[in-house]
């Protein structure tokens, strides 16, 4: 194997790597809610062994032996022979870490901490069972695993009502399938059945619908119904194998948590469609009508996301670069098209106008959908403030309960990056600050356990993500400049409100994208401005407004009971222009910042429209007040307001 071969097989590992450590801190963090709860134990021994293998691979053998002496733990956990205890949960956790400490040292990471690391091998070493079993599955080994393929078996089990009556019993079927291997989810669906009083003892009101994991063929299990098959044509078998990777049904990732609930059959299908038609959250109406259990929610849930990261995993990988260069050439390609489109619309040629309209909506689609290629969950971000809160709260003997929802929400990218460390920073001042020691708490006549709830959901074309705790709140200056200067990066908003004794509330208001944006022309003096649209909170001419003048300060604007401060641009870029000497014929914009609004004087405005958002910087020095430039259909170019710049440099 060559030398890039060997380089790229690395790269790929990391990425990997990168994925299944942060799999494996989420599992942890789920097991030592549910200690018991083998389906954690089995995931935990899976992340293990993969990073086992892969590191084998590609030469990283300190790292896969590390892996292996984990790995026999969980084993040993997943026969019985060892229970798992908060403590162990700890050791494993801090197992994780050293392992993200080999490979980040592989990848021009600091220097390995040996003693820490040979620290936490001996406490490894004294769970007692550890196998001499080779690190590396032999090929033989890898031949009978495949040879030996695990199916998943779809079954819709439904006899006739009178089966009982033709000495047909659903009991000794469902026996004879589990002894076939495992029931991977079984439901007993009783819609049917009628109220206790008119039941009919002699009558099979139930049906079950149940997914098999088995080693078996099609042909065996279909042989099971062999003699009731012909008086029960609702007895289906169908192979569903190709739904599931890693024992995970893909095909929850794309399933609403409704219908999840109602395929696992703790909700009924009607209910589910009323809270739909109410417009309200599924999770948090039925726990408050108390529907369903909010262990049962949260299974779903975990269910849906397990699905979802192994859907990621496996969609394929683009370079970030290029795929900024493929959105600024299809950018582009929208402006020359809009050139072709205003053309054709001069010379009145009817069916190059409507080609340009055909090319026009292909282009748009072609953008959309790059765009998306960007767009990830926030789901990943969100689940690693779960360890930051153990670990912090721990450390200052406070009683946390970390909840988030929310984290299928998916946002661009560069917008996540940006947001995760002063998001990481919030948190923190929440553990820090706000939430207090049980015994402060109770004093308060608050229960000794505090909450954190983090949340994200789309609105009016936000993301919006949401984050409160039930402390005694804080001063919410503290974080404006961990915070701000993020904000302003992604034209974001920030909302802090804290109520002495009950606790902080912050909502982060965040734009889908910022390449492309939809945008207000307007002009002011002889050039055109574009402000985002997002910005844009009402325009009015002035003549019906009140203008008032603060001597030697600035203009306010009294709108709709409100005073505003009124900013008038015309030389502010370095153009030549000056500010009418009738502001009555002009247009106030009233515009939202990070933290205010405020008025934008205007002489016309031209209509709304799409810009391509171009970086100035590239070529030019950075112009304070302006995030970039937009060209335009007709060859112009157009500067694209940065609203919260302007806020700054006004002084507002």
């Amino acid at each position: 194997m060559n030398a890039h071969s060997i380089d790229r097989l690395k790269e790929i590992f990391k990425n990997e790597a990168d994925e299944l450590i942060e799999d494996a801190e989420e599992s942890l963090n789920a097991l030592e809610k549910d200690l018991e709860n083998e389906e954690f134990i089995d995931e935990l021994s899976g992340i293990l062994h993969s990073i086992k293998d892969s590191a084998g691979v590609v030469g990283f053998n300190e790292i896969a032996l590390f892996a292996h002496s984990v790995e026999n733990i969980l084993d040993r956990a997943r026969r019985g022979e060892l229970k798992i205890s908060k403590n162990l949960v700890s050791l494993l956790l801090k197992s994780v870490d050293i392992l993200k400490n080999f490979i980040d040292f592989h990848y021009d990471g600091p220097p390995l901490d040996k003693q820490e690391i040979e620290k936490t091998q001996s406490s490894l070493n004294l769970f007692k069972g550890i196998s001499d079993e080779p690190p590396f599955l032999s090929e033989k080994k890898r031949e009978t695993k495949k040879a030996n393929k695990i199916k998943y078996f779809g079954i819709h089990l439904e006899l006739h009502e009178d089966a009982f009556l033709r000495g047909q019993d659903p009991l000794p079927l469902l026996r004879q399938l589990k002894g076939m291997g495992s029931f991977h989810s079984i439901r007993a669906n009783i819609f049917r059945a009628p109220e206790l009083r008119e039941i009919d003892p002699t009558k099979n009101y139930i049906f079950y619908d149940l997914v098999l994991k088995t080693r078996s063929h099609l042909r065996e299990v279909k042989d099971v119904f062999i003699f009731v098959g012909d008086d029960n044509p609702n007895i289906t078998v169908s192979d569903i194998s190709s739904r599931f990777v890693d024992g995970v049904d893909t095909e929850l990732a794309d399933k609403r948590l409704g219908e999840i609930l109602v395929d696992e059959g703790f909700l009924d299908k009607e209910k589910v469609e009323q809270i739909a038609a109410a417009h309200k959250r599924i999770g948090e109406e039925i726990i408050e009508k108390t529907w369903v259990r909010g262990q049962q929610i949260e299974q779903a849930l975990y269910k849906k996301q397990k699905s979802r990261k192994v859907q990621i995993a496996s969609t394929l990988r683009v370079n970030l670069d290029k795929l900024e260069k493929l959105i600024d050439l299809i950018g582009e390609m929208i402006i020359s098209v809009s050139g072709i489109t205003r053309v054709a619309c001069e010379t009145g040629l009817q069916e190059l106008i409507r080609r340009g309209d055909e090319l026009d909506r292909i282009s748009r689609d072609m953008q959309e959908q790059v765009m998306t290629m960007r767009i990830v969950p926030l789901e990943s971000t969100f689940k690693r403030f779960y360890r930051v809160v153990r670990d912090l709260s721990n450390s200052l003997g406070k009683v946390i309960e970390f909840h988030i929802s929310g984290e299928e929400t998916e946002l661009d990218k560069t917008i996540i990056e940006q947001i995760a460390e002063p998001l990481r920073h919030m948190v923190q001042n929440c553990v820090e600050h706000s939430i207090e020691t049980p015994i402060e708490r109770k004093r308060a006549g608050k229960p000794g356990k505090g909450n954190i709830h983090l949340k994200a959901y789309r609105e009016e074309g936000k993301v919006i993500i949401h984050l409160e705790d039930d402390g005694r709140g804080f001063d919410p200056r503290k974080i404006y400049q961990a915070v701000k200067q993020n904000m302003e990066f992604f034209k974001g908003k920030i909302e802090v409100k804290t109520i002495p004794g009950k606790g902080s509330n912050f909502k982060i208001k965040i734009p889908l994208a910022i390449a492309i944006i939809d945008g207000m022309r307007l002009r002011i003096g002889a050039r055109t401005y574009i402000i985002p649209l997002d910005a844009v909170v009402e325009s009015f001419t002035l003549a019906s407004l009140n203008l008032k003048s603060i001597k030697g300060v600035k203009d306010l604007v009294s709108l709709k009971g409100e005073v505003y401060p009124l900013v008038k641009l015309h030389s502010f870029f370095g153009g030549a222009e000056t500010v009418p000497d009738n502001l009555a014929k002009g247009i106030v914009v009233l515009v939202e910042s990070t933290f205010k609004k405020f008025c934008i004087y205007v002489d016309e405005i031209l209509g709304i429209s799409r810009a391509v958002v171009k970086n100035l910087q590239k070529n030019y020095r950075p112009l304070p007040g302006i995030i970039g430039a937009s060209l335009d259909s007709d060859g112009s170019i157009s500067l694209i307001m940065d609203i919260p710049g302007i806020e700054k440099l006004m002084g507002i």
